[in-house]
């Protein structure tokens, strides 16, 4: 029996998850959780890096058992500055915060967006960490001057815990300054910052690389940093030509290719290609999960409204269908004072009814989301000429049925639910592989098919649903 822990952060919760290993089957224990969220303070989005730590060290503080390892995933593109010394320079600033923006723009002046998004893969989006890096300098220009490691999120939480200084292949990716090589891209950086940046180097996933230093007997794994590769490595897919879907405050929709897919059509549709836990790639779009949901349950929450899950899916079922839809990926969602006034304004926009209810808006929400991911997925088919044959979908979203049901309904393509915790899943699978328990990805999904119960949904109301889809495209192009 191996025991691994993983800690998997996403950007609103954490959570510590001890996972056993009998040479069989995985079972998971849940060991904590937290919420996690930006602070505002001097006009910017920080994390609350020491409560982070804090929590971390809670988690940790509980495991009263033998563990062999930890690994660390979070979400993508956010990162730190330390000093000479080893601390952090400045808070680390959240991809939320807006000060990124005009920098995209500054940026593509110098290197067109489309060569820059062939140079990197990534798509051109003011949250990555290239623009939040000329932010930086531009606005506090002190703070690289005295940067000796630059670490991802990921990265930089196992340098607190153990020392380590290495940035991991898959969270890299996401910073649009990586290149095809795999390696940090001199010439992006040169361009933009006149000079080669501290970044600790990248390595690739399934390694030992150290001991927790306030757990000596706990060793460090490097594991897929970025949560939706880990999401991905554990959806037990066994079909090819799969679409996988990981869900939580964002919904990330892909499909697994050897090398980044750069085409004009990929770059104008607004893809991006992230790495794999294997060193290949993800092909993906990053849309909306249920950070509008979770922001109408606060406001909800501030009025005295409160619902449990059950409630919500009663009040969902309670409204009428279709009477409301959006595109979740509009801008007006991204980070509103008020996601109820948003919603107020992309009706007025689009000349549509306003929703009245709770149960009208989770509606709407759930119906939309599931006819923005079909959409995307459509994409992927034209883009890579291929047919998709079936959908995996991991993450918190797949504790939402009528979610599952109705991206069924929306693709026309049966829908397979892999485990909810799928991240802190490919994280544990990560670390058994450096333990030399298991040796392959695919060793891991069979591992995962043979400890998780897997459910299906078949496409249902195909008239209604296409009738939907039309709408949905017409919303698309006003």
């Amino acid at each position: 029996m191996k025991t691994v822990l993983a800690y998997d952060l996403g950007a609103s919760s954490g959570r510590l998850v001890a996972q056993n290993f009998n040479g069989n089957t995985l079972n998971m224990k849940e060991i904590h959780r937290f919420t996690n969220k930006p602070i505002a303070q001097n006009n910017h989005y920080y994390w609350d890096y020491d409560h982070l730590l804090h929590e971390l060290n809670i988690g940790l503080n509980k495991v009263d058992f033998p563990a062999e390892s930890l690994g660390i995933d979070t979400w993508g593109v956010d990162f730190g500055l330390l000093g000479k010394n080893g601390d952090l320079v400045t808070k680390p600033f959240s991809y939320r915060d807006t000060h990124s923006v005009p920098y995209v723009k500054q940026a593509t002046n110098k290197i067109p967006a489309q060569k820059l998004f062939q140079q990197t893969g990534n798509e051109i989006s003011p949250i990555n960490t290239l623009f939040q890096l000329m932010a930086i300098q531009d606005q506090y220009p002190h703070y690289l001057s005295e940067t000796y490691n630059i670490l991802m999120t990921p990265n930089l939480l196992m340098h607190a815990l153990s020392g380590s200084t290495i940035n991991e292949f898959t969270i890299a990716t996401t910073s649009q300054l990586v290149n095809a090589t795999k390696t940090w891209d001199e010439d992006i950086q040169h361009t933009f910052f006149n000079q080669t940046l501290p970044f600790a180097p990248i390595e690739m996933p399934h390694q030992i690389v150290g001991r927790l230093t306030n757990h000596p007997n706990i060793q460090m794994a490097l594991v897929p940093g970025h949560d939706t590769a880990c999401a991905l490595s554990a959806l037990p897919i066994q079909t090819t030509n799969a679409v996988f879907i990981s869900i939580g405050t964002w919904g990330l929709i892909g499909k697994e290719v050897n090398t980044p897919i750069t085409t004009m059509e990929a770059f104008q549709k607004g893809f991006t290609n992230e790495g794999t836990s294997e060193g290949h790639y993800r092909f993906q779009k990053n849309a909306m999960g249920f950070w509008i949901l979770q922001k109408w349950r606060e406001e909800w929450k501030q009025q005295g409204i409160h619902f449990t899950y059950e409630q919500e899916i009663q009040a969902l079922q309670a409204a009428q269908p279709f009477q409301t839809i959006i595109d979740p990926d509009d801008e007006l969602f991204f980070n509103p004072t008020s996601m109820t006034e948003a919603i107020k304004k992309y009706c007025m926009k689009t000349n549509q009814q306003v929703p009245l209810t709770p149960g009208a808006h989770i509606r709407c929400f759930v119906e939309s989301l599931a006819l923005k991911y079909a959409d995307t997925i459509h994409q992927i088919e034209q883009i890579t000429n291929t047919k998709t044959t079936a959908i995996y979908i991991g993450g918190g979203g797949t504790q939402n049925k009528n979610l599952c049901q109705f991206i069924a309904n929306a693709t026309k393509k049966p829908v397979h639910i892999g485990p909810t915790e799928a991240s802190s899943l490919g994280n544990g699978l990560s670390q058994l592989r450096a333990l030399g328990e298991i040796r392959t990805i695919e060793e891991g999904r069979q591992l995962v098919a043979n400890s998780f119960e897997m459910t299906q949904y078949e496409p249902q109301n195909e008239a209604e649903w296409q009738e939907a889809t039309e709408k949905f495209q017409q919303l698309l192009h006003i």
